[in-house]
């Protein structure tokens, strides 16, 4: 005897309606990038190192108009903090005291898996059924936050530091780094790191690594810098031409040979 299967919505499931101003957002989404690399490259984005205090400053990295308001390189390239201020500010006019939106710190399962994340995105909270939805610009992202299971909030602001400071600057300790670019599942981020335990002029190299989603070991594709005073460099050129244009390339490595001569 066949088994007949019922489903419960007998194929008429209404479909979830869509968040709110769905069309309006993606609109504004839809050509962000996250890449930190234009800003980076930049002449007037300069690097310095403590090295008594074991930290690293990327200077003039922000940039904002006269009214304070973050300006993105070419007017979509940025990282996620800078994607996420710079949506904030885009969506406020739409919204009405129904709604309230707030930062995120939050982790997410392919690339910014850990508490300590600092992966930034924005919620959006209807008051009128508390139903809650996350924007991640980054990743060009817009749902019911129940709905993005890879996401978990680790805190909630009403605005972000360095907007609040009118900040140019980023700061880290040794050894850490910075996400700079998502391309092809690959995640490149920037750190100064030390060598072999050690950390002066004469011991630090600049590097920049690549993690493909969901694996959290990375493999460092640049690395430019002094070990006991004698100059080295290397890069991984297969894997540097999948993610990077020949003029990226090129761009990049001037620019962090003209830091190693700075710092």
């Amino acid at each position: 005897m066949a088994l007949l299967i019922i489903s419960p919505c007998l194929g008429i499931c209404a479909p979830l309606p869509s968040p709110p101003f769905y069309d309006a957002i993606m609109k504004i989404i839809s050509p962000l990038e996250y890449s930190g690399v234009p800003v980076m490259v930049k002449p007037q984005v300069s690097l310095s190192v403590d090295f008594n205090q074991r930290t690293w400053t990327m200077h003039h990295i922000h940039e904002y108009d006269p009214q304070g308001v973050i300006i993105l390189e070419q007017g979509r390239y940025g990282l996620c903090a800078e994607l996420a201020t710079f949506l904030f500010e885009k969506i406020k006019p739409l919204l009405d005291g129904r709604y309230e939106v707030k930062f995120a710190m939050a982790s997410e399962a392919g690339f910014f898996s850990t508490a300590q994340s600092n992966h930034i995105v924005l919620l959006l909270v209807d008051r009128s059924d508390k139903q809650v939805y996350l924007i991640d610009p980054s990743f060009h992202k817009y749902a019911r936050m129940k709905d993005l299971p890879e996401y978990h909030v680790v805190n909630i602001q009403d605005t972000l530091s360095f907007v609040k400071d009118k900040s140019h600057d980023v700061s880290f300790g040794v050894d850490q780094g910075i996400p700079l670019y998502i391309k092809n599942d690959f995640l490149l981020s920037f750190a100064v790191t030390s060598v072999d335990g050690k950390f002066d002029r004469d011991n630090f190299v600049l590097v920049i690594s690549a993690n493909r989603r969901n694996k959290f070991v990375g493999r460092d594709i640049v690395v430019i810098g002094r070990n006991n005073k004698v100059f080295a460099d290397f890069e991984d050129k297969a894997l540097l031409n999948q993610l990077l244009t020949p003029d990226e390339i090129k761009t990049l490595f001037d620019k962090l040979k003209s830091w190693i001569i700075q710092v």
